[in-house]
């Protein structure tokens, strides 16, 4: 199994709502993926950074491991 690390950033909508506004970013390191939102945050609504065990050569992916958050973020469960 390999570890994936991905970034997403949220913005908020005129009625309160947060949505995605683009597909979430992959990084190869935690390093990298928290380096990222951190620099994000200011940019956002909200920004989530989480690692996830991902099988070779499938699609399939373990449960979602937060290690960043700031602002405003939908609940990873």
């Amino acid at each position: 199994m390999k570890q994936i690390y991905f970034v997403a950033v949220f913005e908020q909508g005129e009625a309160g709502e947060l949505f995605r506004p683009e597909e979430p970013q992959r990084f190869d390191t935690e390093e990298q993926a928290r380096k990222a939102a951190s620099d994000l945050a200011s940019k956002h609504a909200g920004v989530i950074a989480w690692s996830q065990e991902a099988k070779q050569g499938e699609e399939e992916y373990g449960p979602p491991i937060v290690f960043y958050t700031a602002g405003e973020v939908i609940d990873m469960k």
